[in-house]
């Protein structure tokens, strides 16, 4: 992956910053008059001609917070907003929670739309299909500024295509960061030694290190009370990576149940219904069987407290573990040394199903005269968060920018954890001067100097920057990356999906737990394609076709 030095950023920075100021346009268009520039049209990337308003829909979390006097339509960000770029919001309803969906669904139905709204894919690609969107194309090609453009680049891709429909670019995606997809074993590394134990690299090193720290007394409290691998009330493998999950050991046997993959045909497949999955299985039920996973495991409401009492020694989790539980572990016991490991599969390779690196996706009404300004508005919002822009820094972070920002989604580089990671690195060892960082990492640079020179102080500086230079290193290594090839849903799921899930977790948790033997899979299997997963995989086939 390309890595920008310190001095391209400063160049970018000031590329933009001068874009910014100059309120440089090409059209000299007046207010309420401009239109989408033709490709070979310089424009400004951070700034309409004239004043342009946009009507949004806005979902706000019941316990956000705003000062006295500003309202969901009228605050620091939509203030912001307008200033830089001439684009204002009109609300023209925001709520909460389910009144927000009930509203929101009710709308999609009478084809109500905004000006402008972000969607999930289901959505997104229905409104594609009914030809209620406007084309982006060219609008990403002539606004999408340097910065945003960089950061789609990190995705190889993936993020456009995700929002492209029948060859042409529908919607503004967003950018999911895909470190925090990768399950990681994190293992008290003081227990290993005073067992004199190597690292786990495969699961048989796993289950051989579960074993010892259940009959061995790591903690040497002369009792018999500690586990040896936590695990959560979930048996399947969710995309991020969720702490105590099973996803890990799925991966190590190149599992990925829950997810759509594609056969060496080139044929889809159900992750769930495959052989890798059935042996994934078949090891998690040997483990429970010998006591190796938490024998409560399944109905354990918080699998943190084993972890911050001492209690366990072994758990997966994603590369920021060190915040939860791991802080309050720390605390608790400032002898624990956790460290992260990878496990890898039978031909020693690292394996992980990813974030899809779109899941958001920001359209505009087909009809809206200026479907640039959308592009516009992220320019300038993603350079506000990466204080590209001096004013940014004035707005106070403590209002939730998810809730006020006029329509919000992460932006952020896909391999935003290691890019960090080598930046902070670089400063931490010299090469690198403080002031050449942006704001958010020279605060985590702080607080990594002050943890290095009086280590665990300061748990909040220990945990803020441990996940980085421990987790975030983990992710260094050769991974082998797996994508789910269809995100969305068909309609026939849409009908059959929640029985067929159901179906899924109760074999699986029955087949862990010993209360069904494993060749109960190949009847789950079987139960799977008849009530429906076959017509969904024949639908997911067409769907796909679309984009081809």
């Amino acid at each position: 992956m390309k890595k920008r030095n310190a001095a391209a950023m400063v160049l970018l920075s000031t590329a933009m910053l001068a874009a910014c100021s100059s309120g440089e346009t090409a059209t000299n268009a007046k207010p309420g008059d401009t239109k989408p520039a033709a490709a070979s049209e310089k424009v400004d990337q951070f700034r309409m001609p004239g004043p342009v308003e946009v009507s949004i829909f806005k979902s706000v979390n019941p316990t956000a917070k705003l000062p006295d006097g500003d309202t969901v339509e009228n605050n620091q960000y939509t203030r912001y907003i307008k200033d830089k770029t001439n684009i204002s919001f009109k609300v023209l309803w925001y709520a909460s929670g389910q009144d927000y969906d009930q509203k929101y669904k009710l709308a999609l139905a009478s084809n109500d739309l905004p000006d402008a709204i972000i969607v999930d894919e289901a959505v997104f690609r229905s409104l594609a299909e009914g030809g209620q969107i406007e084309d982006l194309t060219e609008v990403y090609k002539k606004y999408a500024s340097p910065l945003m453009q960089e950061l789609y680049a990190t995705t190889n891709g993936k993020a456009l295509e995700k929002a492209t429909y029948k060859g042409k670019l529908m919607a503004i995606p967003n950018i999911s960061v895909q470190g925090d997809a990768v399950s990681m074993l994190w293992v008290r590394k003081d227990w290993l030694d005073k067992l004199g134990l190597q690292p786990p690299k495969t699961m048989d090193d796993v289950t051989a290190i579960a074993k010892a720290f259940i009959e061995k007394d790591p903690d040497g409290n002369g009792k018999a009370d500690t586990v040896g691998l936590t695990g959560s009330n979930s048996v399947g493998a969710s995309a991020k990576a969720g702490h105590h999950s099973f996803k890990g050991i799925y991966g190590a046997f190149n599992a990925y149940p829950g997810n759509w993959l594609k056969d060496a045909s080139g044929k889809i497949v159900y992750g769930s219904t495959l052989p890798e999955t059935k042996m994934a299985l078949a090891k998690l039920r040997e483990m429970y069987a010998a006591g190796l996973i938490d024998k409560e495991f399944a109905l354990r409401k918080d699998p943190h407290e084993l972890v911050v009492g001492g209690k366990a020694g072994m758990f997966f989790g994603p590369w920021w573990s060190s915040s939860t539980p791991l802080r309050d572990t720390v605390k608790n016991d400032p002898t624990g040394d956790w460290k992260p490991y990878i496990i890898a599969d039978a031909k020693g390779q690292l394996n992980s199903l990813m974030i899809p690196v779109s899941n958001k996706f920001l359209v505009v009404k087909k009809g809206f005269k200026h479907p640039e300004a959308l592009m516009i508005y992220i320019n300038t919002l993603v350079a506000a968060e990466r204080n590209v822009d001096p004013d940014a820094a004035k707005l106070d972070l403590k209002v939730s920018r998810g809730d006020y920002y006029p329509l919000y989604s992460t932006y952020d580089y896909a391999d935003a954890v290691t890019r960090k990671l080598d930046l902070l690195q670089k400063a931490m060892e010299g090469k690198m001067k403080r002031e050449e960082l942006n704001a958010e990492l020279q605060l985590l640079y702080d607080r990594a100097m002050r943890d290095k020179a009086n280590p665990k102080a300061d748990l909040n500086d220990w945990s803020a920057t441990y996940g980085y230079l421990n987790g975030g290193a983990a992710l260094r290594q050769k991974i082998n990356e797996v994508y789910s090839a269809f995100t969305s849903t068909t309609k026939t799921m849409e009908r059959r999906w929640a029985n067929l899930e159901k179906l899924e977790s109760e074999t699986f948790f029955k087949i862990i737990m010993g209360e069904q033997p494993l060749d109960a899979f190949d009847k789950f299997v079987k139960d799977w394609k008849e009530q429906g997963g076959d017509q969904i995989v024949k639908e997911i086939e067409e769907e796909l076709a679309k984009n081809k």
